[in-house]
């Protein structure tokens, strides 16, 4: 029996899921950059998050499982981001429109963040988050959302590529074998 291909669906989930998780990287080391241009220690921003789980206490000290619990809650919620524009988006062609509806998108979620998530879950990260580097730090997460997946992002298999010739009669003796009757 031939393993069955994943849906076109399910091959854009994860294209999305992987370019969310890579754009929150992105993400983090630009924030990361504006701290330290700013003078504030590296920490800042993976502190900021990480007050959603340890409060204000986040803020104290140096780099602790606040800087840990903060940074990766940040790769959930981008892995989470990119998965539902992977669904809605992904099938977009040409990749150059893909590339500017993605970094639209993520514009729009610093905006949807901002004006509804993180009043929800965390009031102190739009309180606190540094500008102009987080609307960049968006855009270039949407920038990487848009270039997800490479070329087969959009493509499944219609049909599983031919068998090589020697061994087409196997796999049709197989076929037959695993009819039931």
């Amino acid at each position: 029996m031939l393993p069955r291909e994943p849906s076109r669906v399910l091959l854009r989930l994860l294209s999305g899921i992987e370019a969310g998780v890579v754009g929150g990287i992105a993400m983090l080391v630009t924030l990361v950059a504006g701290s330290l241009t700013r003078g504030d220690p590296w920490w800042t921003t993976p502190n900021l998050l990480g007050t959603t789980f340890y409060g204000m206490r986040a803020f104290r000290g140096a780099p602790n499982q606040a800087t840990l619990a903060g940074g990766a809650f940040h790769l959930v919620i981008a892995g989470s981001v990119g998965a539902a524009f992977g669904l809605i988006c992904g099938g977009i062609e040409p990749r150059r429109r893909l590339l500017l509806v993605g970094t639209l998108a993520g514009i729009v979620w610093y905006g949807l963040a901002d004006a509804v998530f993180w009043r929800q879950v965390n009031p102190l990260v739009p309180l606190y988050s540094a500008q102009p580097a987080t609307l960049l730090s968006h855009a270039l997460f949407g920038a990487c959302l848009g270039a997800m997946g490479g070329p087969m992002a959009g493509k499944a298999a219609e049909e599983p590529p031919p068998l090589e010739p020697e061994l087409q009669p196997e796999a049709e003796a197989t076929v037959e074998t695993n009819k039931v009757e």
